[in-house]
């Protein structure tokens, strides 16, 4: 299936930055209603963000993630590209680092090849870890030791308060 002439019609809505052609385009989407085109869409193409693509994955969907690049200043540094190569590599998401990748995995979506949806809500295992360390609670620590954490904040707050205040006055 070519670009050019796509079997059935495509419908974008975009959210942020320059409107698209052919597209219904947003300048603020409120969060529900964004999951909503997210849980309707056949694709959903984001940015690199872990939101985003967290959002989409918790829905069901497998996004296809074009990472912002650190180039004229667009972003800080490079951390959407880290991001999304190792979520790529855990298949995760589909990452499209070129306008012909890009192209080629909306081809895939629109004709089957490329899969945009998954049911499995297996944790990451990193996520796992974190729940197993969670599930657990910490031993409370004796009342005596709780009792002097508590003072020591005390002391820290109000020498700081004390501290402002004087030098309020002084100025």
């Amino acid at each position: 299936m070519g670009r050019s002439s796509p079997a059935r019609a495509v419908r974008r809505a975009a959210r942020a930055g320059p409107a698209l052609a052919g597209a219904v385009n947003h300048e603020f989407v409120a969060y529900d209603y964004l999951l909503e085109l997210f849980t309707d869409a056949d694709v959903v193409v984001l940015q690199g963000g872990a939101g985003g693509v967290m959002d989409a994955r918790e829905l069901g969907r497998i996004p296809i993630v074009v990472p912002r690049r650190p180039v004229d200043d667009e972003v800080v540094d490079d951390h959407q590209l880290i991001f999304t190569g190792k979520a790529a590599e855990l298949g995760l998401v589909h990452c499209a680092d070129s306008r012909d990748e890009l192209w080629a995995l909306l081809d895939g979506a629109l004709d089957g090849t490329v899969s945009t949806r998954h049911d499995d809500h297996e944790h990451t295992p990193g996520s796992a870890t974190l729940a197993a360390l969670l599930a657990d609670s910490p031993e409370s620590l004796p009342l005596a030791a709780r009792r002097r954490r508590l003072a020591r904040s005390l002391r820290l707050l109000i020498g700081r308060g004390a501290s402002r205040g004087a030098t309020k006055e002084r100025e």
